[in-house]
């Protein structure tokens, strides 16, 4: 049967661009493929709703960023505000993108929960099977960074997550309620969570987007 969409070409005419068709992705399961919470499977560019100026800019850069994703140069995004703001949202609506534009694969997983599988894998393959995953994979969401609980050894292991897609040019989009640095009204930094040496690490990598009200 002939997609009507795109009448079997594989590709849609937008006028000013041309994208392909996504009956081109029918039968990938990307919730499990790309580690989307069902809560933001539906999630896309094209139903986020930006309300404040911030949030109009965010979803112009999220979406040239997708639209131009190169694998080899490394780049990323950091998105920085407030909760509400559609961070995750475009987060999601980015690993989608990358994937029905470039076939190029993604991974999402909130940070807390990242953390706690790692935990409970210790020491058995399923946590160097994940481990390969986190440092290998081309684009990865490391989701709401800094909202965990942080021993020692959490902030070991995003600092060698976190270094490693550094070192190697690996993509990575990082949203976060934190500042990454001090400021006159700011009482807890990521840079004070985690490190210096990751925040720096981050602002090299990836270009902020901050979202305010």
């Amino acid at each position: 049967m002939v997609c009507p969409k795109c009448r079997g070409s594989g590709f849609i005419d937008r006028g000013n661009a041309v994208e392909p068709c996504t009956c081109r992705y029918e039968g990938i399961n990307l919730q499990k493929y790309l580690n989307i919470p069902p809560r933001f499977l539906l999630v896309d560019f094209e139903n986020y709703n930006p309300i404040f100026p911030s949030q109009k800019v965010a979803l112009e850069v999220c979406m040239h960023y997708a639209h131009s994703f190169k694998q080899e140069e490394g780049k990323g995004l950091t998105l920085l505000g407030p909760s509400q703001m559609g961070k995750t949202h475009l987060a999601v609506a980015v690993l989608k993108k990358v994937y029905q534009l470039k076939k190029i694969r993604g991974l999402f997983f909130d940070t807390k929960d990242l953390l706690y599988r790692l935990q409970g894998y210790a020491d058995s393959d399923k946590y160097h099977t994940l481990m390969n995953f986190l440092l290998s994979v081309p684009l990865l969401v490391l989701d709401d960074l800094g909202s965990e609980r942080l021993s020692d050894w959490r902030i070991e292991t995003l600092s060698y997550i976190i270094t490693h897609r550094f070192n190697f040019l690996k993509s990575t989009i990082i949203t976060t309620n934190y500042s990454l640095t001090k400021h006159e009204d700011t009482t807890n930094t990521l840079g004070e969570r985690l490190s210096e040496a990751i925040v720096g690490k981050i602002c090299q990598m990836n270009e902020i987007i901050h979202l305010t009200n």
